[in-house]
């Protein structure tokens, strides 16, 4: 008897916005930074671990994670580490915030801007349209 196989496409269990930032500060300076700037309480958590398809070494990505009152979680995850990049065709960034609730791109221009305030922050801008491979790394 052959077995009937169903695959989900493009099922994302959460809707999340991610914001790049491009910053030559490390994880947890840039962390301590956005608590002070938002009175947030990103604390270091778990790697984000990436396997990668071909050589089958997994990838680790720092990560610092937050949960508000009204449940939105906040991630900041480092897209560069010693085995390569989280999003290899945005090499040029150093973090991505991951915001995960019900927050819409213009409720979050007015973070992007307190971000860019941040003194040692080059730039900080809403990353869209992701390529379907690289929003799989981030479902966690």
């Amino acid at each position: 008897m052959q077995k009937k196989v169903h695959k989900l496409k493009d099922f994302y269990p959460d809707e999340y916005q991610l914001i790049a930032i491009a910053s030559h500060q490390s994880d947890y300076r840039l962390s301590w930074a956005l608590n002070q700037q938002f009175n947030w309480y990103l604390t270091q958590s778990d790697d984000l671990v990436v396997k990668p398809p071909k050589d089958g070494k997994n990838q680790h990505f720092s990560r610092f994670s937050y949960s508000d009152p009204q449940n939105n979680s906040y991630h900041l995850i480092a897209n560069k580490s010693q085995d390569g990049f989280c999003i290899p065709s945005m090499s040029n960034i150093d973090f991505l915030l991951k915001i995960n609730g019900g927050f819409t791109k213009e409720d979050l221009h007015p973070v992007i801007e307190k971000i860019r305030k941040i003194d040692f922050v080059i730039t900080a801008f809403l990353l869209e349209n992701l390529r379907e491979k690289d929003q799989k790394k981030l479902i966690f």
